[in-house]
């Protein structure tokens, strides 16, 4: 869990350790608050300087939260250091202690990075291409049956599965929390992932058309941005630029962008919620629909990846009543799939089934935002060999 930002030092002060303390304040603000709404000001007021010496320190806010991004990294690449040489008990077990003390990573990369300029961005994305290549070496080294495409995705999965508790408000004890994690990351790095040949989502997803109705034309071309660029960034003339239509047409369907955000993550849910009654009128038996579901929800983020990035960054930017409604539909969503988990596991407990359920849509939803493995069909295979795994473990009847 995130430790508490202690207060700053008194003003006049100048402590040795100042770039640092900038740093903290930093991560705690822009973890709770947002990278949009955060200030410089607001910085330098949580560790009691004046702004001219934040600006000596960093050029602006962009490099403010490159740093701590790549602070919140370091941990994992000490980790990794200290196991280098262990079994894949041991560095799984090391690698759940660090997630579970470390958790602000997977917010501030996913949600908030994205905000950064692109010099920025391409930082970090390069950091967190050499910490994925270190655990897939790692991997491999103790995996010598799996060839390089493979050790790859399972280190992307066990990168998922670590930061998914930096979303989530923890329902179970640090030390309850570790083990299930450990347990999970196991599974992920002994799993078998699914061989290239065979049946699967297409290498190759269609283009696609777009009605010609002005409506459908808007919330395509919002979709396109906004997973793109990020809901702050895109403004109603880039969308009426890209749909081909007068700002006029633009008003005459939606009274704003929010309203537009607020159609899209409606749709979103819709779609998501009839794949899943789709599924489970199919089902046989809990664990069978919860396979179904797993089998519905990779279909889904593997076609429709723009989608994925919307409903999980920009959602918050909606308010009032779209807000809540937003945030009851996912609620329930994932409720159908604890309440599974539960039917299907015996012994297991609400808040383990909330957290393996958590993990599993995590992995499904990073990989959907990756281009390369979500090209392969053997990726989404080994996508719902990952979620049986850490859904049904052994002990369950399913």
């Amino acid at each position: 869990m995130a430790d508490e930002v202690a207060e700053g030092p008194e003003r006049g002060t100048r402590p040795r350790n100042r770039r640092e303390l900038i740093i903290a304040a930093a991560t705690d603000l822009f973890h709770r608050h947002g990278y949009e709404a955060v200030s410089m000001n607001m910085v330098a007021d949580a560790v009691n300087v004046s702004p001219s010496a934040l600006y000596r320190h960093f050029r602006g806010k962009p490099q403010l939260l490159t740093a701590a991004v790549t602070n919140e990294m370091e941990p994992f690449r000490e980790t990794i250091a200290e196991v280098r040489g262990a079994d894949l008990d041991t560095v799984t077990r090391s690698l759940a202690r660090t997630a579970t003390e470390h958790d602000r990573l997977g917010v501030l990369w996913v949600r908030e990075a994205r905000g950064l300029p692109a010099e920025q961005y391409g930082l970090l994305r390069g950091e967190v291409s050499r910490s994925m290549r270190l655990i897939a070496s790692m991997i491999a080294d103790r995996r010598p049956d799996l060839d390089e495409r493979g050790s790859r995705l399972l280190a992307r999965g066990l990168c998922s599965a670590m930061t998914v508790t930096s979303s989530r408000r923890p329902t179970l004890s640090a030390s309850r929390r570790q083990q299930v994690l450990q347990e999970v990351l196991l599974s992920i790095a002994e799993l078998t992932p699914a061989p290239a040949e065979g049946e699967g989502a297409p290498a190759r997803l269609p283009t696609g058309l777009v009605p010609t109705a002005r409506r459908e034309r808007l919330l395509a071309g919002a979709l396109a941005l906004f997973a793109e660029h990020g809901y702050p960034a895109v403004g109603i003339d880039d969308i009426r630029h890209r749909a081909g239509l007068s700002t006029s047409s633009v008003y005459r369907e939606f009274e704003s962008k929010r309203d537009l955000l607020a159609a899209l993550l409606h749709r979103g849910d819709e779609w998501l919620r009839h794949d899943m009654h789709r599924a489970l009128r199919g089902a046989w038996d809990p664990a069978d629909g919860l396979r179904r579901l797993l089998a519905s929800y990779v279909d889904f983020v593997a076609r429709h990846h723009d989608y994925v990035t919307v409903l999980l960054c920009d959602s918050r930017h909606c308010e009032g009543s779209d807000r809540e409604r937003t945030r009851r539909t996912q609620r329930e969503y994932v409720g159908e799939w604890v309440a599974l988990v539960l039917a299907s596991v015996p012994g297991m407990t609400e808040a383990e089934a909330e957290v393996r359920v958590a993990i599993v849509l995590n992995v499904a939803n990073d990989i959907a935002r990756t281009p390369g493995p979500r090209d392969r069909p053997e990726t989404w295979r080994t996508l719902r060999r990952l979620g049986r795994a850490v859904l049904l473990p052994e002990r369950g009847s399913g």
